[in-house]
């Protein structure tokens, strides 16, 4: 999340819109990142679909975690590692210095056409569990609220990684 910001302030005010990947997708929940206007929205699938979505996207692409597959050919030239990742004949970003990545991305055509938005639900963390404490105690003391079940877990966006929102939906 830290990189996150550091590439937004650092592409802030250039004209470059910045979209998240895989498991930033929390990073859309957060209010320090979500106050950056040009952080657009998720694109693409789990880490895992990378070769698919990554030969599509039409910017630079910054890896910050161990999730980096081998780069295609098609795309290698756009990718750029931070801190502990890497990958040989990858281009690597010091000391939080977005710039080569800024400059990849400027000279790349961006996306031809905006699409339908699409919307993901996200962002329940504690502040949202303490914002409901009083109603919670008040159901379970007027007898209304007979359990309580806490799913932690991460469901792809594609229809085939559903088990959580499976298991939410077939909970009495």
């Amino acid at each position: 999340m830290r990189d996150l910001e550091a590439i937004l302030q650092q592409t802030e005010g250039k004209g470059i819109n910045v979209y998240t990947h895989g498991e930033m997708m929390p990073a859309h929940t957060y209010p320090g990142l979500k106050k950056f206007e040009h952080l657009k929205g998720h694109y693409g699938g789990q880490w895992s679909l990378q070769h698919f979505d990554f030969r599509e996207f039409p910017g630079s692409i910054v890896m910050t975690t161990n999730c980096l597959m081998k780069p295609k050919a098609s795309y290698e030239r756009r990718i750029f590692t931070t801190n502990e990742t890497g990958y040989p004949g990858t281009d690597h970003i010091y000391d939080g210095d977005f710039t080569p990545a800024i400059e990849a991305a400027l000279a790349q055509p961006g996306f031809e056409a905006t699409e339908e938005p699409r919307t993901t639900l996200a962002g329940f963390g504690r502040e949202a569990l303490l914002g409901a404490t009083d109603a919670v105690i008040d159901a379970a003391k007027a007898g209304d609220l007979k359990r309580i079940v806490i799913i932690g877990g991460c469901d792809g966006t594609e229809n085939a990684r559903s088990y959580y929102t499976d298991l939410a939906g077939d909970l009495p």
